[in-house]
């Protein structure tokens, strides 16, 4: 019997009125309730829905859940309930939603439910068709939704649902049972744990009110299905809000037809869901919200793109009932300020706005150490945007998308390793890509989705190299042995795209070739999408060689080989690489930044490293030459790590200085370099490799081996002080270094034990070390 089967087995599925009829957009209510003689010292809670839940004991709410999946194995949630109970009467009541419909996190079966268990000795939780449970009404179906990616907004008549409906005292004696189905039944055959642990939470308020503005509200203001569009029609200008107070904000009465408008300022983004409290309401009123990353600072106008590719509309609605309202809203979303719209009060009203900030758990356990502000401010700009990023997946943005795009995880991933050192959002995310497929065997760009316009083969290619990490990181193979099927299905979708007359694997229109956001060479066989997947090709035949299974890397080792041998034919005279072969077999005259990188990363024979760094690479990075194709913020990790190899550290940090001090004055790092405002991410983390990159250079820490059995030790004495730690599970590795005022460099580095660094300092002798190590440098 499977942990799940146990744990589970005397529950059912359940949903009020039916699981399969009128689910779109919609909001259900659950309750039961237990006696206990006395509270168990732990008492695990077992507890799904499909598609989320949030959960309330004793009127206190305690968690939500779960973490993103597929319904074949969903995934469920254990929660310890100690610190919720009480002895006696214990009230458990929840808050379920399905939204009848895929996005780019979640694939609809059309069918929605709600799971729940527990057993604390003689007393049992178990859903059932004794509950009670209520379709919530007071609930806008139509809304628009909040983007192309995400769940629509949610607007809520408090009126028609009670204050307290989740409260041991409230009488449920009107609400029906709900309809039960069997555990293991369509569509949820079998159940597996979360592997996560669960998002942190607690609570923040807005940190300054910036400005304020009236007006008439716009015609058909109370009846629309989108109030970002709504309010798109009025003056979203504001003007300087000076020394009011806001918490809680008193508003004088607006009248009927007009609207007051503040707008709230968190100072970064945050991540989360809003809760509004407010006080003196007649019934009635409209509360209307917009989120958004940027503003116009000259109007104090939230920037927003109408319409923008996805389409966004970050907002909510909530009416209001007579007296006190306190309404938490259901979908979490990223952004640092909050429009809040107040229209038709009569009469004065206290509102309190705040937010349940939600993220995955990453207690600091890495660190940077630098003399240099101006480098130290982007560390941490880069770290807090990393948080933001991790929820119960690696998530693209907070904001606009919210999905598992594989290409920025992997950055995600080098990010948390030296930040935290937790692998499970990483390894879970390895497997949720490797679920989701082509018939021909490529994985999606992010999963579980259902956007079939964003197949990327050269993120297949990225998912391979994922699994080296995973290996480079921890030490086992054991993700590659696990997802293989899906490994050879994906290898053979590029066996059947590859050439037999040029030996290169061409871009097939089907699908989107990535590369970079940036204008690169791709009709006919991209020289960048054939490095990368000679790298990923060796890649796997080394790990297949370590877990000892020969048979697997050699034909890959061959292929690899034949490979080479076709790249090498696009180098040119000058020894530079070609950015590919067009569909009449014409080399590309360009020479990419891209194509250079990645011949240096797969140490490609022909290619004159000297002048593919001096001529194409460095002159970019030193701002000399401003070729056609330029690395995006996000493809540059890969140019820093072949530089900083190269001894171009100095390089690294001078590019890093300049093109990242506008994002640490805004407080997370951005989708690009110069993002459009209110239509592109100012949160994206697969820019936030200054992490890694900083500890590289100036804290000269870059791993060597496997497990980071061996690291490089060369740091950039730049400034008068600097160093890094590395959090391993056998330990930290330790780095620090400090010019003394007569020019001396103090330098010390500790290893943990089975760690060993090959230390290079300028001009001198490279060392081999262990353990703990000091010295002292003549500069």
């Amino acid at each position: 019997m499977t942990p799940a089967s146990k744990a589970f087995a005397r529950a059912q599925w359940i949903w009020p009125e039916s699981p399969n009829w009128d689910i779109h957009n919609g909001y259900a209510l659950f309750r039961t309730g237990i006696k206990i003689a006395s509270v168990p010292k732990r008492a695990p809670l077992f507890i799904t829905a499909d598609q989320s839940y949030r959960l309330y004991i004793n009127g206190r709410f305690v968690a939500s859940g779960p973490a993103r999946g597929y319904q074949a194995s969903w995934p469920y949630d254990e929660i310890d309930l100690h610190a919720y109970l009480k002895k006696g009467y214990n009230q458990v009541a929840i808050r379920a939603y399905n939204p009848g419909f895929s996005n780019f996190q979640y694939l609809s079966q059309a069918w929605a439910g709600l799971l729940v268990a527990a057993k604390w000795g003689k007393t049992e939780i178990n859903s059932g068709p004794h509950w009670k449970a209520i379709r919530q009404a007071g609930i806008r179906r139509d809304t628009v939704v909040t983007s192309l990616q995400l769940f629509p907004q949610e607007h809520i008549d408090l009126r028609e649902t009670p204050a307290d409906w989740m409260e041991p005292d409230f009488d449920d004696s009107s609400w029906d049972n709900p309809i039960a189905q069997k555990l293991n039944s369509a569509p949820w055959f079998s159940l597996e744990e979360r592997g996560i642990p669960l998002l942190e939470r607690r609570m923040m308020s807005p940190a300054a009110l910036l400005g304020i503005r009236e007006g008439r509200s716009a015609a058909g203001y109370t009846d629309t299905r989108d109030v970002v569009s709504l309010r798109q029609k009025e003056d979203r200008s504001h003007r300087p809000a000076v020394d009011i107070p806001f918490s809680p904000l008193s508003l004088a009465a607006t009248g009927a037809g007009r609207f007051r408008s503040f707008l709230f300022d968190f100072k970064r983004t945050v991540v989360g869901n809003l809760r509004l409290s407010l006080h003196g309401a007649n019934g009635g009123e409209i509360i209307d919200t917009h989120f958004a990353e940027t503003i116009d600072t000259a109007t104090l106008t939230p920037d927003q793109v109408m319409p923008a590719n996805s389409r966004m509309a970050f907002g909510g609605r909530a009416t209001l009932r007579a007296g006190s309202n306190d309404h938490t809203f259901y979908h979490a979303f990223g952004f640092r300020f909050l429009m809040l719209t107040v229209r038709d009060t009569t009469s004065d009203l206290r509102v309190a706005p705040s937010l349940e900030w939600i993220g995955y758990p990453l207690p600091r356990k890495g660190s940077f150490h630098s003399s240099d502000t101006a480098l130290k401010r982007i560390w941490e700009t880069c770290a807090w945007t990393q948080q933001c990023c991790s929820l119960d997946a690696y998530v693209d943005t907070p904001w606009r998308e919210q999905a598992q795009w594989w290409g920025d995880a992997r950055v995600q991933a080098w990010n948390t390793f030296h930040l935290n050192g937790d692998t499970r959002l990483f390894a879970r995310g390895i497997r949720q890509i490797g679920q989701q497929t082509t018939p021909d065997g490529i994985t999606y760009g992010h999963a579980p989705t259902m956007a079939h316009n964003c197949i990327l083969p050269d993120f297949t290619l990225i998912w391979f190299l994922t699994l080296w990490d995973a290996y480079w990181q921890t030490g086992s193979t054991a993700l590659l042995a696990e997802n293989e099927s899906t490994v050879e299905r994906a290898l053979d979708y590029f066996r059947k795209h590859t050439d037999a007359k040029t030996g290169l694997v061409g871009y097939d229109k089907r699908f989107w070739l990535f590369l970079d956001w940036t204008d690169l060479f791709k009709d006919g066989s991209p020289a960048i999408y054939n490095l990368w997947l000679l790298i990923a090709l060796e890649k796997l035949a080394l790990m297949y060689r370590q877990g000892g299974n020969k048979s697997k890397a050699a034909p890959l080792t061959a292929w690899a080989a034949r490979l080479r041998t076709a790249l090498g034919k696009l180098i040119d005279a000058d020894g530079l690489m070609r950015d590919g072969l067009d569909r009449k077999g014409k080399i590309a005259s360009t020479t990419s930044i891209h194509a250079q990188t990645l011949a240096i990363t797969a140490n490609l024979r022909g290619l004159n490293t000297e002048a593919a760094l001096t001529r194409v690479i460095l002159p970019w990075i030193r701002g000399v030459s401003r070729p056609a194709a330029t690395p995006s913020a996000y493809w540059v990790t890969y140019v820093f790590t072949v530089l900083i190899e190269r001894g171009y550290s100095a390089d690294v940090v001078a590019f890093i200085r300049k093109h990242w001090a506008a994002m640490a004055d805004h407080g997370t790092t951005w989708e690009n370099f110069s993002p459009k405002r209110g239509d592109e991410s100012h949160s994206h983390a697969w820019s936030a490799h200054p992490i890694y990159h900083l500890m590289q250079t100036i804290g000269g820490l870059t791993q060597t081996g496997p497990a980071w059995s061996s690291v490089r030790f060369a740091p950039l004495f730049e400034g008068d002080q600097g160093g890094a730690i590395i959090p391993l599970p056998a330990g930290k590795i330790t780095s620090a270094w400090k010019r003394t005022p007569s020019g001396i460099i103090q330098v010390a580095l500790s290893l943990p034990k089975g760690v060993t660094a090959d230390v290079i300092f300028p001009g001198a002798k490279r060392l081999t070390v262990t353990g703990k190590n000091r010295w002292t440098l003549h500069g």
